[in-house]
């Protein structure tokens, strides 16, 4: 009984000491590594995500709800593909994910009726629905790949638009494509 009492005095412990460093340091607590890290990690009020090397923050067209990233040799031109990052409520929880994805899926075919809608499902780094669209339409330059972190009541957004030219350049470079940097995101998100 008194190893009990002692086990659970020491898990309050260190749940308060948690919770100490939590409101001190905002959330997240990056920890560094001894290796120089060369992409740049972004951390909202609700996440943190690191973007991939290659690609920077395009100020002068985000706004307060959304930061925009392209190639960093791109970032003057216009039509460059270019990765969205917000967050998008819902009234969906965790385990309402089936009714979030229809949801999704539903919005993309009524506002891209041209384009050929594919999708696909798997689970983040940190072990969260990811939620995945792609919209092709053959008659544009680019395609839109959506990917979406489910939250309680919360998706993290990533939207991709990749200009077909731009990806088959990074291939023949063997850079990582606008989808591949979209996924990474997505996949490295971690919520707050």
């Amino acid at each position: 009984m008194a190893d009990r009492t002692g086990r659970k005095r020491g898990g309050i412990i260190a749940a308060a000491v948690l919770l100490l460093c939590v409101q001190i340091f905002g959330g997240y607590v990056p920890v560094l590594q001894a290796e120089e890290q060369t992409a740049s990690q972004s951390s909202e009020e609700q996440g943190l995500y690191t973007v991939p090397e290659g690609w920077s923050e395009d100020t002068s067209r985000e706004s307060e709800t959304e930061k925009i990233y392209r190639y960093s040799e791109k970032l003057e031109e216009e039509d460059s593909s270019s990765i969205t990052c917000s967050y998008m409520a819902t009234n969906y929880t965790t385990t309402e994910y089936e009714q979030l994805r229809d949801m999704l899926t539903n919005d993309i075919l009524y506002s891209r009726v041209s384009a050929q809608i594919s999708t696909n499902a798997a689970y983040t780094d940190s072990k969260d629905y990811l939620y995945i669209l792609t919209a092709d339409d053959a008659s544009l330059d680019y395609r839109e790949i959506f990917y979406y972190v489910v939250g309680e009541l919360k998706c993290f957004c990533v939207t991709v638009k990749e200009y077909r030219s731009e990806a088959d350049e990074a291939r023949a470079a063997q850079k990582s494509t606008p989808e591949e940097a979209g996924k990474q995101i997505a996949s490295g998100f971690v919520w707050q």
